[in-house]
């Protein structure tokens, strides 16, 4: 084999590459140890510092909600312990193996099992997978007594929300769920893992911010993995929500819910000289207990469909045509404008004729010459049809928002409706068309397109009760820290109050034709009760025309039936206490929801607190001694007033 030697040219253009590549080489190893001296002499400091961050893990821990109390101290809502099990694979030599293991200590199926583990596998190491929640004491127990056959496997408790009091006080209270998007951008930092479980309704929602309480947490240093090393520093305790108590008595609760099974509808009961409302019901209701920990869509589906809607809140929500409570609006404001006097009478002789429009009294016999304080003691559609007309519509819708018909009370609620206070501009905006004196008749026995809530209606007869003066109502009394400081008291809660520009004495007259309508032969005589004095007013609210009412009894629809309702206070001379019972479809307010508000009075009295007054209960023979004039023109003293020109007299018949 023969080699032949290179030429010069070719040995210095050779020289030429290698010094080329030597260079390159030269420049880039240059490079290398720049880079190196920037990070680690140059920016070492700064990287060592997100190299202590990577390693150095913050694991919070939730603080559990504040508690919810009634007025005398009794839990409403609180927080029970909740057993997880969580998994950590890397941590599972044999996964298989401690997942059948772990199906046979808790009955859970080995499939779900391992789908779960798969389907929430991290592409960090070490991070736990939750695999069952809220698994109860005694299978914890057991995890832990075989946890040498579940490598892997631990058991963490998280606090949950517990309602012990359930239907009892749904709506007042509301329930806790899973936080939206919406919800956790309005949360601060401090706040964010408590508040992974949030109010969606009730207090829950309206007092969030109070309840949730603040996050604790610990570092510990983990390796490159994400495996837990150890604990740095002393790890920081949560701060459990703050405590509330609400005005709300459990036992008056209970014991309404009981006079309203099988019903539907509304109960509201307050105190008209603070606001301070002791109970709120409505019906149906339901458990709050089935929304914690996520609901499923069976349940929700029942609770969201049908006619029965159990999640409303009736008391705040729901919107009826008042009916007969209406007629005090119309008789203040008639004695006030002067369109009638105490002694005013109009004609009743069963029904009112206006053009063609002929409009009945619910006494087809009729009542004869009638004057307002009668009007009131027996309901006298008539009466009040005649009134309505002399005022007119804007006049009575400018009274009724006085009362404040037509706009929110401010209760510490969640979407509270307004109703609808309807007036001439209202229509033609609305409906494009002019007012008729056909719908002032129905109006003015709150029917047409009149429609309150119940609140308002216990608002409105506690400006009643209260001569003239209107008071916010409140679900607060007040709210303390964990370890009892108050932090709002019932001294420091807003007590929002306003007097209607209404003469005090006025509402006395009105007070009298209530207190007739129970105590005498009125439409409320089934809520007279001997122990005290009681002053009411009976609705009875159309849902149809009585055209529609004309079948027999046994063929109308239960849903087409008239909606029951009483609204009342008492003592009557120095109330203490009111309240408001709606029936839907109960037909009758006197015969249905005055009974009801008797008894929820007595039970009151009885029961709750008793009348810090005793009054003199008048003679049941007694005829009225004193006129109202000659009330008036004394100084008004509630305590012979009652007892003298309140007379009452025994009433005929049922």
């Amino acid at each position: 084999m023969k080699y032949s030697l290179l030429s010069q040219e070719e040995i210095l253009f050779f020289r030429q590459r290698l010094a080329l590549i030597a260079a390159g080489l030269g420049l880039l190893v240059l490079v290398l140890l720049g880079r190196l001296w920037y990070l680690q002499l140059y920016n070492g400091s700064y990287y060592e510092e997100l190299s202590k961050g990577n390693r150095i893990r913050v694991i919070p821990q939730e603080a559990p909600r504040g508690i919810v109390y009634d007025r005398t101290g009794v839990i409403l809502a609180f927080n029970r312990p909740s057993f997880n099990v969580q998994l950590i694979p890397e941590d599972a030599p044999d996964l298989n193996r401690t997942l059948a293991n772990l199906s046979r200590v808790t009955g859970v199926e080995y499939p779900f099992l391992r789908y779960t583990a798969q389907a929430n596998r991290s592409s960090l190491k070490f991070k736990p997978i939750t695999l069952l929640e809220d698994i109860g004491r005694k299978t914890a127990d057991l995890i832990d007594s075989y946890q040498e056959d579940l490598p892997g496997i631990f058991v963490t408790v998280e606090p949950k929300r517990l309602y012990p009091t359930a239907y009892h006080s749904s709506h007042l209270l509301g329930y806790v769920g899973v936080i939206n998007e919406g919800q956790l951008q309005a949360l601060p930092l401090k706040k964010l893992t408590s508040g992974r479980v949030v109010g969606q309704a009730g207090v829950e929602l309206t007092q969030n911010r109070i309840l949730i309480g603040t996050d604790g947490g610990k570092q510990v240093e983990v390796d490159n993995v994400g495996r837990e090393l150890r604990v740095l520093n002393q790890p920081v305790r949560p701060v459990p929500g703050n405590d509330i108590h609400l005005t709300i008595d459990l036992r008056l609760q209970r014991y309404i819910r009981t006079l309203m099974a099988g019903k539907n509808g509304a109960v509201v009961v307050m105190n008209p000289r603070t606001g301070e409302i002791l109970s709120l019901n409505s019906y149906p209701d339901y458990d709050p207990n089935v929304f914690v920990g996520g609901i499923k869509s069976e349940k929700w589906a029942k609770l969201t469909q049908g006619e029965k809607t159990p999640l409303l809140n009736k008391a705040t929500q729901g919107i009826y045509p008042p009916g007969s409570t209406f007629k005090m609006v119309l008789a203040a404001a008639g004695l006030k404008l002067g369109v009638i006097q105490e002694n005013t009478t109009f004609n009743c002789p069963g029904y009112y004729r206006v053009g063609r429009t002929v409009a009945w009294c619910w006494n087809r016999a009729g009542h004869g010459e009638i004057n307002v304080k009668q009007a009131l003691q027996y309901s006298c559609n008539v009466f009040f049809y005649q009134l309505g007309l002399k005022m007119g519509v804007d006049r009575i819708s400018d009274h009724a928002l006085m009362f404040g018909f037509g706009l929110p009370t401010g209760l510490e609620v969640e979407s509270e409706k307004t109703g609808l206070l309807p007036n001439r501009l209202w229509k033609q905006r609305a409906l494009g068309e002019r007012w008729y004196d056909g719908e002032t008749l129905n109006l003015s026995i709150g029917q047409g397109f009149l429609s309150v809530t119940p609140m308002q209606l216990i608002n409105y007869v506690n400006v009643i009760a209260n001569r003239g003066l209107w008071v916010q109502p409140t679900l607060i009394l007040r709210a303390v820290t964990p370890d009892g400081q108050e932090i709002i008291s019932d001294q420091e809660l807003p007590r929002n109050s306003r007097r209607l520009p209404i003469a005090p004495q006025i509402f006395d007259f009105i007070r009298q034709g209530m207190i007739l309508s129970v105590n005498r032969d009125g439409t409320g005589r089934l809520a007279r009760t001997e122990k005290f004095v009681i002053a009411g007013k009976t609705g009875t609210s159309q849902v149809v025309g009585r055209k529609a009412l004309r079948a027999g009894d046994d063929e109308i629809e239960e849903r087409l039936l008239p909606h029951s309702l009483f609204v009342a206070f008492a003592p009557a001379a120095d109330p203490q206490v009111s309240v408001v019972v709606l029936v839907e479809h109960g037909r009758s307010g006197g015969r249905v929801a005055a009974p009801l508000g008797r008894k929820i009075l007595e039970f009151y009295a009885e029961t709750i607190e008793p009348f810090s007054i005793a009054l003199p209960q008048p003679s049941l023979v007694q005829e009225e001694k004193k006129t109202f004039r000659g009330a008036l023109n004394s100084a008004f003293d509630p305590l012979p007033v009652l007892a003298d020109a309140y007379g009452v007299a025994d009433r005929p018949g049922n």
